[in-house]
Parts: C-alpha cells; sequence; structure tokens
C-alpha cells in the first residue's frame, strides 16, 4: 500500500525534530567539554569538521587539551543518531518531491534517495575511521578519515542541491507557509551548490560556509513541515 501524502508529511516533520535535538546536542557536547586548542587547521571553525577534513601532517594538536579525545569520540556516538535522523527527513522530502506534477523536479526525487543512502553510508564509515583514531589510537586511522568524509559531504550537499526545487514548487494556500518553503529552497540551493564545488575541490573552508544555510534550514523545517501536515 502506497503511504498517504500527509503521512509522508508526518513522517518527515518527526525526522525533522530528531535533526533538530541532535543538531543541539553536538552543540550542548561541545560547548561542555570541548577545549579550543588556539586556532584549529584549514581555516574552519568547527572541530568536527576539521577532524573530518584530516590530512597530513595529522592535526593531532587540536585533540591534545584534556577532554578534547573524549569529547570527539562522544560526537561521533551522538552522529550515529544525527545519520539515520537526516536520512529520514531526506528520503521523506525526496518521496514528497516524487509525487509533484512537474516531471522533471519529480524525476529527481529517486537521484535523492540513492544520493542521502551513499551520504549515510560514508557518513557512517567516516565515523569508524575518526573513533579508529580517538578510542583505538591506530594512527592509520587518519588517512581513511578524510576521503570518505569528502563523499560523504559531496552526495549529502547534492541532495540538499536537487531538494531544493521541491520547496520552490511545493503548493501551499497559506503565504507563511510558501514564505518559509522559499527559504528554504534558496538556503537549499545557496548551500547544495556552495557545498558540491567546494566537497569536489577539497575545499574546507568552502564545506564550513557552505554548512551556515542549513543551520537556518534546521530551525525553519520543523515548522514548515507541520504545515504540510495541517494542509494535507
Amino acid at each position: 500500500m502506497i503511504p498517504r501524502t500527509r503521512t509522508i508529511w508526518l513522517l518527515a516533520f518527526l525526522a525533522s525534530l530528531a535533526v533538530l535535538f541532535f543538531g543541539i546536542s553536538f552543540q550542548v557536547s561541545l560547548a561542555q567539554h570541548w577545549t579550543r586548542p588556539g586556532t584549529l587547521p584549514y581555516g574552519v571553525n568547527n572541530p568536527v569538521l576539521a577532524m573530518q577534513m584530516a590530512k597530513p601532517p595529522w592535526p593531532v594538536a587540536m585533540l591534545a587539551p584534556a577532554g578534547n579525545m573524549a569529547e570527539m569520540t562522544r560526537q561521533q556516538y551522538i552522529d550515529f543518531g544525527y545519520i539515520p535522523s537526516y536520512t529520514a527527513l531526506f528520503i521523506c522530502i525526496a518521496i514528497l518531491q516524487w509525487r509533484l506534477d512537474r516531471r522533471w523536479i519529480a524525476a529527481l526525487g529517486p537521484v535523492c534517495v540513492v544520493l542521502v543512502l551513499v551520504a549515510a553510508g560514508y557518513d557512517v564509515a567516516e565515523n569508524f575511521a575518526i573513533l579508529g583514531v580517538t578510542e583505538q589510537h591506530n594512527p592509520a586511522a587518519w588517512a581513511s578519515i578524510r576521503p570518505h568524509s569528502l563523499v560523504k559531504w559531496t552526495c549529502a550537499f547534492l541532495a540538499i542541491l536537487l531538494e531544493g526545487p521541491f520547496y520552490l514548487t511545493v503548493p501551499f494556500v497559506s503565504a507563511f507557509a510558501r514564505l518559509l518553503a522559499r527559504i528554504l529552497g534558496v538556503a537549499s540551493i545557496l548551500a547544495g551548490l556552495m557545498g558540491v564545488l567546494s566537497s569536489l575541490a577539497g575545499n574546507e573552508k568552502g564545506i564550513g560556509i557552505a554548512m551556515l544555510p542549513l543551520l537556518v534550514a534546521m530551525l525553519v523545517m520543523p515548522v514548515f513541515l507541520w504545515l504540510g501536515v495541517r494542509h494535507r
């Protein structure tokens, strides 16, 4: 049986709450347990992104302050909750996109499903590589972090980019809902385009900048999806 459209909107709403919960958990844990070691490498402000983008010489100094190694480990375990949350959210949005009347936009839905599943798989592999450094203290694990991360970010940002047209064309009666949809559409296209280009180029700072519109989207998304539930 094909799920009703309203059910998909509701599942997407619940997934967006989970994404918001884990997104906040990342920041709260960092604020409580991370000691900033002067400046982070690669010109980024997020220590987890710096870890994901690690390249020789390995940025071991960022893990040196007391508690930082344990906190980087903790971030990966939070991510194990975040990964299925964003995967479910992106897949629900892709299904809704697949059901739109505009064929060229609907055709992007299945592509997004494949992209987000690949991104999630590489995200899990990236986490295990980081845990190889922080838990198992295996120096050889450093070398596998960045390749997994770049594939993850490329696929994730491409899925975000391709889902942008959904937000710009999804029908709503409410002017407020249409406004939120446009905000999400613009944020998705800007973040997706910059993120894909930065990931392909291996530009760490560009990936960090591309993540900023996603913070806005993470806050707006639950409200937008709840309005979608009410509208259907």
